[in-house]
């Protein structure tokens, strides 16, 4: 049974896909409540990028590994092939250039992006 109690139910959907021990990036992370899930849960090595100053500072207050930064512009200090999986919960929607980030992502994903609409 999990550690963890999601906040939502589309992220028990989105960590019952995932394996254990994965590396994952999680993009728009807020302050890292899907971050925590999955390290308590899945003894994921996740990462969070978040462009909320104030979201990011919350989440590294907590112990979280978050960067302050804008998706859009500092997607390159990732290497290729660095994540086993890449989040977009609530983040793709706000992009100026949806498919330009997607392309990007799948370079830095091995296995899968996961992109989550909750309001379908």
């Amino acid at each position: 049974m999990n550690s963890i109690k999601s906040i939502r139910k589309d992220w028990d959907l989105i960590e019952s896909l995932i394996s254990a021990k994965s590396r994952i990036l999680d993009v728009g992370c807020g302050e890292g409540d899907l971050i925590q899930q999955f390290k308590e849960n899945l003894k994921a090595n996740v990462h969070g990028i978040e462009k909320s100053q104030d979201l990011a500072i919350k989440g590294i207050a907590k112990g979280l590994n978050i960067t302050h930064g804008d998706a859009e512009k500092d997607l390159f200090q990732y290497a290729n092939q660095s994540f086993d999986y890449v989040i977009l919960s609530q983040t793709l929607q706000a992009m100026m250039d949806p498919k330009k980030i997607l392309i990007e992502l799948l370079k830095k994903s091995i296995k899968k992006v996961f992109k989550f609409n909750p309001f379908l």
